[in-house]
């Protein structure tokens, strides 16, 4: 395996963005021979590496939360580029070479199914190539050149720890350090990498450990036998990992995040505190890495009601809308507005698919619950409107069918001149067609113009012969304003026989003149009316004047009223004489009044006379 499969240069370690944080794996095998104990110890070690892969695909694909959740424990020594840790034997080298050979053939197919799984449990991880540099490693079970570990530039003499014995050494491979999978600082503080040294310590056989807490762990191998030179890069992975951890808690920060990029953090957290392969303080590490898993589930969880409250919502506004077109459906069909409703109708399914693009995704069985109301209803209203539109055209055929009887009425009386009567018959057709049933409205409209052209035909022959008629009428008002002009000049008071006589021609004059305008008739019947009473009137005098039987009345009258006023003159002067003031009253009162009956009767005598 080449050094740019096993780590990155520093440089290019920064360079990678805290979202691409991966499940980067490069296999260091040991050519030293191993017992059958340490074939057994590196097995075990991959096939729970697996398991927790295979654990955290199965939890993400059950659900964002518990997928960040269940992969959580740190149950293999995985950070970054993933090391193998061989334990320093000293067997035969003839068992010792096959053990080797063996073990690197086990070993880098363990680590390429691990790599597999962990690729696919992160869908989203930007460091495909790191694990397809396991795989290729698997796929060549050649045995891995050695990774050179980088060192600081000696200083000048400087202590220097005892060295490992060469039998210890013999037939070793150094094992590269793990660096964690987080983006690598540009420049290191030393304080902060002489503190983080102090957590680590290198055996005389190049075993380097770390104190994790309460238990110490080993964490890889090296051929470096400068102490400080070979924590080196252990430090420097566990400052890398404190700047993941910054740049994890920076984006935590941001205003608004995707469950799947809280996902996707939770899981390079989860990555990258799997008993990382650092020298540092671990448990520190793994206090605010809990931390900040706490702080993206409480996001994940406020995205999560918020996802509720919107997906409350699209089931209420889509609960509305399902209600609308039921309620539509149920509309009295005679009341209802077909064209609107027809539009309305049309426009559901893509009514329906905007809100399934605008709103959250509802759950399968509310959606499909919905949806078969809808679907209901667009079939009730189908089979309403089917069944509406055809009782539509029989009560149409109906209709037509009587308009048809009442227009070839109308079309039989059209040439009739009698018209009075065919003027009332017209009236009653006209408002027997109102009574009628509407039909379409195209067969409506024209059945409406054949009966009235019929009506036209009649009244247009009517208006003709009324135009005639009034300008024959006008004269004859002009005829009849002469006569009476005439008829106001007699004085039946002078001669009235001479003026009956003339009124009798005028009337028979008046006859033959004829009709006038009806607007006119009134008023020229009045002013006839007046003369004729005025002649009556001076008839009925002249006839009280002239009857005998008056005349004896009135003598017989002004006899007795003098025979009556002689005998009151009597009792006038008895009254005188007694000198009774109340009878003298009595007699003169009684006494005038007959004298005016007979001033009123001789005034008739004179006129009779």
């Amino acid at each position: 395996m080449s050094e740019s499969e096993t780590s990155l240069p520093a440089d290019q370690a920064a360079a990678q963005p805290a979202d691409a944080v991966v499940d980067a794996t490069a296999e260091q095998t040991s050519a030293e021979p191993s017992t059958p104990e340490s074939q057994t110890t590196a097995a075990e070690q991959e096939s729970a590496e697996l398991s927790t892969s295979e654990q955290a695909t199965a939890a993400e694909k059950a659900g964002p939360v518990a997928a960040a959740e269940n992969g959580e424990p740190a149950a293999a020594a995985e950070h970054g580029v993933e090391a193998e840790q061989s334990t320093t034997t000293e067997e035969s080298a003839s068992t010792g070479e096959s053990s080797a050979a063996d073990t690197t053939a086990s070993e880098a197919a363990a680590a390429s199914e691990a790599t597999t799984s962990s690729d696919d449990a992160t869908p989203a991880d930007d460091a495909a190539p790191a694990a397809g540099a396991g795989a290729s490693t698997a796929a060549t079970p050649a045995t891995p050149a050695p990774t050179p570990v980088p060192k600081p530039a000696p200083a000048g003499p400087r202590p220097r720890p005892a060295a490992p014995s060469p039998a210890a050494l013999a037939g070793k491979k150094p094992t590269a350090a793990l660096l964690p999978v987080a983006p690598a600082a540009a420049e290191h503080d030393p304080a902060e990498i002489a503190a983080a040294k102090a957590f680590g310590s290198v055996a005389e056989d190049g075993t380097v450990t770390v104190q994790d807490g309460t238990q110490v762990r080993t964490i890889g191998t090296t051929t470096e036998t400068d102490h400080d030179a070979a924590l080196e890069p252990f430090a420097k992975g566990y400052l890398d990992l404190v700047a993941f951890l910054d740049q994890t808690a920076s984006a935590l920060t941001a205003p608004e995040h995707t469950q799947n990029e809280l996902n996707r953090l939770l899981e390079n957290l989860r990555k990258n505190m799997k008993e990382p392969q650092v020298v540092g303080d671990i448990p520190a590490l793994r206090a605010r890495a809990s931390e900040l898993r706490e702080q993206a589930k409480e996001k994940i969880r406020a995205l999560e009601a918020k996802r509720a409250e919107g997906r409350e919502a699209a089931t209420r506004r889509r609960t509305e809308f399902v209600e609308s077109i039921e309620a539509l459906v149920a509309t009295d069909p005679e009341q209802i507005s077909w064209k609107n409703a027809g539009e309305t109708m049309r426009q559901m399914v893509p009514t329906w698919k905007q809100m399934q693009s605008e709103d959250i995704g509802l759950d399968r069985p509310t959606e499909e619950a919905l949806w078969k109301r809808l679907s209901a209803a667009r079939a009730s209203f189908d089979r309403m409107r089917k069944q509406f539109f055809s009782q539509l055209d029989e009560r149409h055929a109906e209709a037509a069918a009587q308009k048809e009887e009442l227009i070839a009425r109308a079309e039989a009386m059209q040439d009739s001149t009698d018209w009075g009567p065919t003027v009332r018959a017209y009236k009653d057709l006209m408002n027997q067609w109102r009574r009628a049933p509407r039909g379409s409205r195209k067969k409506d409209d024209a059945q409406w113009k054949r009966f009235k052209a019929a009506q036209d035909t009649f009244f247009a022959a009517r208006n003709a012969d009324l135009h005639e008629t009034e300008a024959e009428q006008r004269k004859n008002l002009e005829v009849k304003e002469a006569l009476l002009v005439e008829a106001e000049a007699l004085d039946p008071g002078k001669d009235l026989d001479a003026a009956k006589s003339a009124l009798r021609s005028i009337q028979d004059r008046w006859e033959e003149a004829g009709k006038v305008p009806r607007g006119d008739m009134r008023r020229i019947d009045d002013r006839l009316r007046a003369v004729e009473r005025a002649v009556k009137d001076a008839e009925q005098a002249e006839w009280r004047r002239t009857d005998p039987r008056t005349k004896a009345r009135v003598e017989g009258a002004s006899s007795q009223l003098h025979s009556a006023i002689a005998s009151y003159e009597e009792s006038l002067e008895k009254a005188r004489a007694g000198g009774d003031p109340k009878k003298i009253a009595e007699a003169e009162a009684a006494l005038e009044a007959r004298k005016e009956w007979l001033a009123v009767i001789e005034r008739s005598a004179r006129d009779l006379g």
